[in-house]
């Protein structure tokens, strides 16, 4: 990628350790524009663009969960853009309907489960993994992780404060092991340092990929519900961008079909209809998912990492 003041497209990059590089290379080579891609995660960026403000080199802002980019919208960080291209590109319900954001992927957080220890039947919602049954047995990753902020947010807005405290609670009362990464925590399942988890479905799609017997698999909540929780890794333009024509060109060629490929090779879930998932993974494209409310989880952040806190954690 470009360095410093060369680059005609500036992108904040949530997405900087998901593989999904080339499909900026491929841009360069097809556009001969340059993308400079600065990282880090989607609250980071979120802050840094907001202290930024109009000052700021960013062009572009993706984050992996929309929670994040929904307060940067909220802030009035964001320029809404719609085009035919986009709309054409990403699926009806995985975009702002007024162009605020646009869906790259989607990712869905569920429970894990051991194929060696644990039968399918003992986990089948969020609330299975507070089962006393599993104490000593759980793994999760740190509170400060993006992906359970969002989930929990989404859980206080849909299921109520009160609820979503009991839900914490029987987790934190099974003693869980708090680990630095998903990968972590599939590890851990794998390696029998505990039975059951959380974690998003495309960790296990790069695991089975690499291994076809991985002793995991996941444990899709809610099947008879609301379904398993779903949020979005998005893109928005950001106010007052100076390379306002190339971002948008560049938003464009990361929906359409060659770029949502390579995302959909990562185990994600193309945001582009046209696109199915990795062949590995094709028979998770039928899971009954609920797409994460963004208005009301984006407001919800604090509330939730408050209540993450008070119940202990980690």
């Amino acid at each position: 990628m470009a360095l410093g003041g060369s680059a005609d497209i500036v992108v904040y990059n949530g997405r900087s350790q998901y593989g999904d590089e080339p499909a900026f290379k491929a841009f360069e080579e097809e556009t001969g524009l340059k993308v400079e891609l600065r990282g880090g995660t989607a609250p980071e960026l979120y802050e840094r663009l907001k202290r930024e403000g109009s000052a700021t080199d960013a062009d572009l802002l993706v984050t992996t969960d929309l929670a994040n980019l929904w307060r940067a919208d909220d802030a009035g960080l964001l320029e809404p853009v719609s085009t035919a291209a986009l709309r054409d590109h990403v699926a009806p319900g995985l975009h702002d309907a007024d162009g605020a954001w646009w869906g790259l992927s989607t990712r869905v957080r569920t429970p894990m489960r051991s194929t060696e220890r644990v039968p399918a039947d003992a986990v089948e919602s969020y609330e299975d993994l507070g089962d006393p049954r599993l104490e000593g047995r759980l793994c999760l990753r740190t509170s400060n992780n993006e992906y359970n902020q969002s989930f929990v947010a989404d859980r206080i807005v849909k299921h109520g404060a009160a609820d979503t405290e009991k839900l914490l609670r029987s987790w934190m009362a099974n003693d869980p092991q708090i680990l630095g990464s998903d990968v972590d925590v599939l590890d851990a399942i794998a390696a029998g340092r505990c039975d059951v988890g959380l974690t998003n479905h495309y960790y296990l799609a790069r695991e089975l990929k690499e291994n076809p017997d991985f002793p995991v698999t996941p444990a899709w909540p809610d099947q008879d519900g609301a379904g398993a929780h779903m949020n979005l890794s998005g893109v928005g333009l950001v106010k007052g961008a100076e390379h306002r024509a190339n971002a948008i060109r560049l938003m464009e060629f990361l929906t359409d079909h060659e770029a949502q490929e390579t995302i959909a090779s990562n185990g994600e879930f193309a945001a582009n209809p046209d696109v199915p998932p990795a062949a590995h993974i094709r028979d998770w494209a039928g899971v009954k998912t609920d797409l994460i409310d963004v208005d009301r989880a984006g407001r919800a952040l604090p509330q939730a990492v408050a209540l993450m806190q008070e119940v202990g954690w980690k």
